[in-house]
């Protein structure tokens, strides 16, 4: 791809520069100024994970294991954790309690370097100024970008997709070493987003560098020269990625997540109708205040059809752009002149892709293209239609200030006239469904002086200097239209007061906080590490574990271990005692798999006798009881670590598939192990007779050692490291009651011993008579884990 990089002043890419963090700096003001925050995922999941990184730094313990949620998660392995991503690790080292502010910051930044790296790129490709501050704009405050602020990590993975571009346009122009390695280890931390839009992002650079090779007049020539360069990236890159690939394959293995069937991904296609949207960003109440607006397409409106919401569908990205790609680019044909058609196919493929089951593209991807089914929402494709307006807008900006007004097709126009005329229709007939038809058509008949100014302001200008003034004039007033529309919207922001307990609980929140507290120190010991349950609070309370360091059986994540979440059914979203479900391997709070956890204290946001899914009654003792929050004791729950003198054999497999937990001995005389473990001579025969079938009695000697085989205790503890003392009477199992999952080592005095999967779900390890020092620690980079993991990954666990 061959271009003409004007001779511009240095004083024009300083301008565009600029200009770009001015409007960045007004967008992010929105939130500042009015004290709001991006709110959802990203506080009661993203942020609650930042604060345990910091955290878990600052206590001189690796984040890779998160103690505070679901009884133990593997965060290196999620990709939301954000371990992976240094701009965090880096604030996280310096700052034990990130501020809520600091979190934002953090991620808007991102969309920052994406702006500036694209007005780089503009201004290597010849843009005035205007066109580089246009595509900026768009690109970072644009559509859906704007709609999903909340989702960090698909944010953090698209503000560094114009940068990774640059990099690899001069990496490949220069044949420049440097800027390969640079590119590459952009699209690293791109990709390691591990999720829908990291996929599709890498797809378009790899789309990108093949197009840049085939278009050139002898391509062979061309490649051979940087074969280099793509081997370099290709090797550098397999080598950075290879980690964090296999830790997330190794969870995705062992996890909650069921495959994705077609139809379920159906669900969340980009209804036709939200084009609307692109012309008119209210047309559908996608801005109005949550109580009262949102009444286009949605499982609201479409009930069992869609699965998407307004954040989802959002797709205004300003009106010039609108009016750049339907006068200049198709009306014109500008849109498909050199360089612009490897974006304009972008554009198409990320629309058709969004559409879902609108197109057959989705469904065959689905079916055919590795890794499209591991997802679930065809709508994310949006995300690559703003990416390619962006560079659209930028180069129909730069023709018009260099060519002027382009040469119109009159059939053209009629045919996007009436198009555009329908769409809008169509938008007040489907408001119409909700009694919104007026809000509708005033929200449509809002923008239109604003499309009549432009066109205007457009084509007055006669030569290329005036046309270039009037040209930025447009762009201040898209960027205006931008900043006030789509930064801090009530797609985007809440109050900070919704969240600031997360920083410093107030009020009956911080009774709450202050008696949790009290209560978990109180009957916290080393032998007993009391664990809670958080339900129904509502959203910011949801993880809320993390942030205040307790030891919590429930959390907020998609993701979870499969087998604990199975058997203890924790919910995905605890905001509502709805989502709390009690199979039969939980039946009640005071059931043995409870008590084994450690569950000592439940906080509901009502009575226990109300809980809806609750059928079993459960002991307890209140602690307190509302307005806010009812706070309960749990009696008699098991000490974290336990000896058992016998052992029983089974398929800890078929428990979890069944949904049952076995009924486990009271006094802990008797240990369950996975058939699939490695056990001693030893410990098989020191199963009880009864177990083995012979219908033996046991001796009084044999009975006193099951009853007291000896006690251990918990010296030492961090997250991703628990140190007990052993002084056992007889050979024995220990068991510690953290969740069992790869990458977890365990050594007794030294010397590394196979780590059991005792009672089903939890840790356990053989030890001998005697005092014994054992030590479990979590290792996921280990040599033996990853080669673990890709076996998994290859289908040789077997």
């Amino acid at each position: 791809m061959r271009r003409s990089v004007a001779a511009s002043p240095r004083a024009g890419l300083a301008v565009a520069l600029v200009a770009v963090t001015l409007v960045w700096t007004a967008a992010w003001m929105q939130w500042w100024l009015n004290d709001l925050v991006v709110p959802w995922d990203s506080k009661n999941q993203f942020y609650a994970f930042f604060r345990f990184l910091a955290s878990a730094i600052h206590s001189g313990a690796t984040p890779f294991w998160n103690p505070y949620h679901y009884s133990g998660h593997p965060s290196i392995a999620d990709p939301q954790s954000l371990i992976f991503q240094p701009p965090f690790l880096l604030w996280a080292w310096f700052d034990p309690e990130p501020s809520l502010f600091a979190f934002d910051f953090l991620v808007f930044a991102h969309l920052l370097v994406g702006g500036l790296a694209l007005a780089i790129h503009g201004h290597r490709l010849g843009w005035p100024a205007a066109a580089s501050v246009l595509a900026a704009t768009i690109f970072m405050l644009g559509g859906v970008v704007s709609g999903r602020m909340n989702h960090v990590g698909i944010i953090t993975a698209y503000g560094l997709f114009p940068l990774a571009l640059l990099l690899l346009d001069i990496a490949l122009d220069r044949r420049s070493i440097l800027s390969a390695i640079g590119f590459t280890l952009t699209a690293v931390l791109l990709a390691i987003g591990r999720t829908q839009e990291p996929m599709l992002l890498s797809a378009i650079l790899v789309a990108y560098a093949v197009t840049k090779v085939a278009v050139q007049e002898r391509p062979l020539a061309y490649l051979g020269r940087r074969l280099h360069l793509f081997v370099l990236m290709a090797l550098l890159g397999a080598a950075l990625m290879v980690v964090p690939i296999l830790l997330t394959a190794q969870l995705a293995s062992f996890s909650n997540r069921p495959a994705v069937d077609l139809e379920t991904a159906l669900t969340s296609s980009w209804f036709p109708v939200n084009l609307a949207t692109f012309f008119a960003p209210d047309a559908l109440g996608s801005l109005q205040p949550s109580a009262t607006g949102d009444w286009g397409p949605s499982h609201g409106t479409r009930p069992g059809i869609d699965s998407t919401d307004r954040s989802f569908n959002y797709l205004f990205a300003g009106t010039l752009t609108a009016l750049l790609l339907l006068w200049h680019g198709l009306a014109g044909g500008r849109i498909f002149a050199s360089g612009r058609r490897v974006f304009a196919v972008v554009a198409l493929a990320g629309l058709a892709y969004a559409l879902g089951r609108y197109t057959p593209v989705f469904p065959f991807l689905f079916e055919h293209m590795p890794g499209v089914s591991r997802f679930r929402r065809p709508v994310g494709g949006l995300f690559i239609v703003v990416i390619a307006l962006a560079y659209l807008a930028g180069f129909l900006l730069a023709d018009y200030v260099r060519r002027g007004l382009p040469r119109l097709n009159r059939l053209v126009v009629i045919g996007l006239g009436l198009g555009t005329a329908a769409m809008l229709a169509w938008a007040i007939h489907f408001s119409a469904q909700s009694g919104k038809a007026w809000e509708s058509a005033l929200a449509i008949a809002k923008v239109a002086p604003i499309y009549v100014a432009l066109i205007v302001l457009l084509a007055w200008p006669k030569t290329a200097r005036m046309r270039l003034a009037a040209a930025s004039l447009a762009v201040l007033v898209t960027s205006g239209e931008l900043v006030l529309r789509n930064a801090g919207s009530s797609l985007n922001a809440e109050p900070r007061a919704s969240y600031a307990f997360l920083e410093k609980p107030a009020g009956r929140d911080a009774g709450i906080i202050a008696t949790l507290t009290r209560e978990l120190k109180k009957h916290g010991s080393r032998a007993t590490r009391p664990r809670v349950e958080i339900v129904g609070l509502g959203g910011p309370w949801q993880n809320a574990a993390m942030v205040y360091g307790f030891e919590a059986t429930n959390g907020y994540n998609p993701l979870r271990i499969g087998p604990y979440d199975r058997l203890v059914a924790p919910g995905e979203s605890p905001y509502t005692v709805l989502h709390r479900q009690f199979p039969t391997s939980f039946p009640s709070y005071s059931c043995d798999l409870s008590k084994l956890l450690g569950l000592e204290f439940i906080v509901l946001d009502r009575p226990i006798e109300q809980m809806p899914h609750l059928a079993q009654r459960s002991t307890v003792e209140t602690v307190m009881a509302g307005p806010r929050a009812w706070i309960y004791r749990l009696p008699d729950p098991s000490p974290r670590v336990a000896l058992a003198s016998a052992v029983r054999v089974a398929d800890a497999d078929a428990f979890i598939e069944a949904g049952s937990f076995p009924r486990v001995n009271g006094t802990h005389q008797e240990v369950m192990v996975d058939d699939d473990d490695e056990l001693s001579q030893q410990a098989t025969a020191g199963q009880t007779p009864a177990r083995q079938g012979g219908g033996a009695t046991l001796t009084p000697a044999m009975q006193a050692l099951m009853r007291s085989p000896g006690k251990a205790e918990i010296t030492a503890w961090r997250p991703d490291r628990i140190e007990v003392a052993v002084d056992a009477r007889v050979s024995t199992v220990l068991t510690l009651h953290e969740p069992w999952y790869p990458g977890w080592e365990v050594e007794v005095d030294g010397l590394r011993k196979p780590l059991l999967r005792s009672d089903v779900l939890f840790r356990g390890v053989e030890v001998p008579a005697g005092a014994s020092k054992v030590v479990f620690a979590y290792r996921p980079l280990s040599l033996e884990n990853l080669k673990a993991a890709l076996d998994g990954l290859l289908g040789r666990d077997e």
